[in-house]
């Protein structure tokens, strides 16, 4: 059975959605898939390292509804032309509109199963009841994602928050299926060298603190920014490393230099993910204090880099909302703490920097839970049984 798996975020292009497909999708059967992605720069590169077949095409990729619109009936057409002459047995749909939306079209025309990947702020950008939903201009976008995720053979959720999320919607249980992000912990094992790159950020006898991720209002820099006067009491020799780059990092910015905290930060801007490692063994606790903004529908599906920051066998803290807690146990790997909260977030900082013995025990409990429950081979092999029936 010959399995066409389409998205318009894949590598080279960076992020969680990207990896997390890429890292699933290549510890399927080779001979059973052929992936459709977007061609960027350096796109030869990764699929030369790929044992199965992608098809490149060029898509647009900025940002917009009449962009978007484009984009899909482009992925639509070469869809098409693929089930034609490729003899394509099912569909799956690396993002639950665009590329859902390419399935649902191609399940009513030709009688294809299709497989819809949701990954939490995805869904919820479409369905909630705010009105900022109404002044995008979406208001047949909730039609649309019911006549996708109500037609699907089964959906593809990536944590139990996105799963009850879609429960809520209106979707049957029995037709979803939880595959959290995969994380290739192997890829951790081989590093660079860290103390000359803690040399060149000037970070030689520092406590640091780490953050990987886009510069977006969700993602809690800001409150970790507003935790550091209290930190900075306590352990002076505290250094905030940013690694990331994004719309918010202007206000970041500013917060910083308004809490007179400048030079304990660094913002170290976009790092490519074959060079992330070594960042994750530079730092002593990791952070992403995520939250919530619900008039927008933004939220955490998950959370890949605290798995790759406990692939490194560093302890995280997460904001306790959304699909973080598929991601972070308290006690287990991390802690979980109030993202609205820069007490709670100061406290929790104060206590794993200053107690070695905890740092280690979660660290490596980390470890542990990442190759027994979130290796890719365990992610794909779900996968595979689930949709190949």
């Amino acid at each position: 059975m010959k399995s066409l798996m389409i998205s318009s975020d894949f590598p080279p292009i960076p992020g969680g959605q990207s990896r997390f497909l890429f890292d699933l999708w290549s510890n399927l059967p080779s001979d059973e898939i052929i992936v459709l992605a977007p061609k960027i720069k350096n796109w030869k590169i990764i699929d030369s390292t790929l044992p199965f077949k992608v098809i490149r095409t060029n898509l647009p990729l900025q940002k917009g509804l009449f962009i978007k619109s484009i984009k899909t009936l482009l992925l639509l057409l070469y869809t098409i032309k693929l089930i034609l002459f490729r003899k394509v047995d099912r569909i799956h749909c690396g993002q639950v509109f665009s590329a859902g939306f390419v399935g649902y079209v191609c399940h009513l025309f030709f009688g294809k199963p299709y497989f819809p990947y949701v990954h939490g702020a995805d869904f919820l950008e479409f369905t909630t009841p705010f009105p900022s939903f109404k002044r995008r201009g979406l208001r047949g976008g909730k039609i649309i994602l019911n006549l996708i995720l109500k037609n699907a053979s089964l959906i593809i959720a990536n944590s139990s928050f996105t799963k009850n999320a879609l429960i809520g919607f209106g979707i049957s249980e029995r037709k979803i299926i939880v595959i959290n992000p995969p994380v290739y912990y192997k890829r951790f094992e081989k590093i660079g060298n860290v103390e000359e790159l803690k040399e060149n950020y000037g970070l030689k006898g520092k406590k640091v603190l780490l953050t990987v991720g886009r510069l977006v209002e969700r993602k809690g820099h800001d409150y970790v920014i507003k935790a550091l006067p209290d930190i900075i009491k306590e352990i002076p020799e505290i250094h905030y490393l940013i690694v990331g780059d994004g719309v918010y990092r202007s206000e970041l910015e500013r917060l910083s230099g308004k809490l007179n905290v400048r030079d304990f930060i660094t913002f170290a801007g976009f790092i490519p993910d074959e060079e992330l490692p070594e960042y994750y063994a530079m730092c002593d606790v990791f952070i992403m204090a995520s939250r919530e903004i619900k008039e927008r529908g933004d939220v955490e599906g998950f959370g890949i880099v605290y798995l790759e920051a406990n692939a490194m066998k560093k302890p995280v803290i997460a904001g306790r909302s959304g699909g973080i807690t598929d991601a972070v146990e308290d006690g287990v790997n991390g802690i979980l703490v109030n993202p609205t909260e820069e007490r709670d977030i100061a406290q929790v900082i104060i206590k794993l920097m200053k107690d070695d013995k905890m740092r280690r025990g979660l660290g490596e409990s980390g470890y542990k839970r990442v190759v027994e429950k979130f290796s890719p081979e365990r992610q794909a092999e779900m996968l595979y049984e689930s949709t190949s029936k």
